[in-house]
C-alpha cells in the first residue's frame, strides 16, 4: 500500500510541475506586445516610442500601453486613454493603428 501511494504521489508531482508551464496565454501577449516595442514614425510630424518595461512616448507624451481585448489601450499621465484596434504587415515594420471610437487611421513604420 506504502508503495501505491508513493507512486500516486510521484505521479501527481509530475503531472503538477508539467502543467505549470501551460501559460500560452501570457506568452502570446508578450510577444505581441514585443512586436510594439522600438520608434515607429508616421506620415505627420509624431512619433511613438514604445519600450519593454510597457511605457510609451508619443511626441514627448508619456504613459503606459497594454494588449487588451486584442486592442492597443495607451494611457497618459494626464490620465487621457486611446485605445486602438491594430494590424502588423511588412513583417511587422508596418503597423496600422485605427482609432475604437472617432479619429484618423494612422500608419506607422519601424525605424
Amino acid at each position: 500500500m506504502k508503495k501505491l501511494l508513493i507512486i500516486i504521489g510521484i505521479v501527481v508531482l509530475l503531472v503538477c510541475v508539467g502543467l505549470s508551464g501551460c501559460n500560452e496565454d501570457s506568452n502570446t501577449l508578450n510577444s505581441e506586445k514585443n512586436k510594439f516595442v522600438g520608434t515607429w514614425k508616421g506620415n505627420e510630424t509624431f512619433t511613438y516610442e514604445f519600450f519593454s518595461d510597457g511605457t510609451v512616448n508619443v511626441t514627448n507624451n508619456n504613459g503606459y500601453f497594454e494588449i487588451k481585448d486584442e486592442t492597443l489601450v495607451l494611457t497618459f499621465s494626464d490620465g487621457f486613454v486611446e485605445t486602438f484596434n491594430y494590424i502588423f504587415s511588412n513583417d511587422d515594420k508596418t503597423l496600422t493603428l485605427t482609432p475604437t471610437g472617432i479619429g484618423q487611421q494612422l500608419v506607422l513604420y519601424k525605424q
